[in-house]
């Protein structure tokens, strides 16, 4: 049986960091899928094609992965997410694309927009979903449904018990643990798996300040839009609890978990020291 990792890469939920870490780790083995067109219009059929083109995949990175996936006979897939607290999302979003090179609605928003104008812009019905719901909408696999088209109590379902069905849910915010989680599970299948880290396109802000205080900041700078935006990605939270309690579930289930997260952080300050070192 070949065991396939296929990541659904959500946009700026740390999906460029692990698939960093795929790639460093399973090289030709691993694809950063970016033919966006060609997944969203074969979806299943796309993926079973690559997979029999391609008999070395091992991992498959995708913002537009599909479901149902392919039944492939000899094929077991193993689905990846990352959740993220969805105010805390907000200010990644919003920093990103001010710096991002350009043209897209988002991105022009962001340099012309003061942060709390930019969210309202953000919230609006006729634009992008990218705060609203996103990562409920992306799991459940509405994300390209019309922008006006709001988010159904069928999509948290959905998407709930796809977190709940797999073995490999992470949290932005607790990314070590979720990938000494992540190295369990998936090492008896894939005995060299390393995912070890050097962060990719992180933004640097807020973090220091922790994901409390960095949370209670952005609703601060929200002020009257907060509610609102706390009601538009309710099920964003509901999800995000749920990520954070199957990580606790499964940190428990590990005998050694504090001698594998020390060992997994110095396998990333090796990598970190090697890279300033090339600098």
């Amino acid at each position: 049986m070949r065991n396939v990792i296929v990541h659904g890469h959500i946009f700026k939920n740390a999906g460029t960091t692990f698939d960093w870490s795929l790639a460093r780790c399973l090289g030709d083995g691993f694809l950063d899928h970016r033919d966006d067109t060609a997944m969203r219009e074969g979806r299943a059929e796309h993926l079973a094609e690559l997979l029999e083109t391609t008999p070395g995949l091992k991992a498959i990175s995708s913002h537009h992965l599909c479901y149902p996936l392919p039944a492939v006979s000899d094929v077991t897939f193993h689905p990846v997410y990352f959740l993220r607290h969805p105010i805390e999302r907000i200010a990644s979003v919003y920093a990103f694309e001010r710096r991002q090179d350009a043209q897209t609605r988002g991105a022009l928003a962001a340099k012309e927009k003061s942060f709390k104008e930019y969210v309202a812009w953000r919230l609006r019905e006729d634009v992008p979903r990218t705060v609203r719901d996103y990562q409920t909408a992306n799991i459940a696999g509405f994300h390209e449904l019309p922008v006006r088209v709001k988010a159904k109590p069928e999509w948290l379902r959905t998407a709930s018990d796809r977190i709940a069905n797999s073995s490999c849910i992470g949290v932005v915010d607790r990314y070590d643990e979720s990938m000494v989680v992540f190295e369990h599970a998936l090492s008896p299948l894939f005995p060299d798996i390393d995912l070890a880290y050097v962060a990719q396109n992180v933004s640097q802000e807020r973090k220091a300040k922790g994901l409390s205080a960095g949370v209670k900041e952005v609703l601060d700078e929200l002020g009257d839009l907060a509610v609102e935006a706390l009601i538009q990605n309710a099920y964003d939270m509901a999800l995000y609890r749920q990520a954070t309690q199957k990580l606790d579930s499964a940190l428990d289930e590990i005998d050694d978990v504090d001698a594998r997260l020390a060992d997994f952080r110095k396998r990333c300050a090796r990598l970190s020291r090697r890279r300033w070192l090339r600098l």
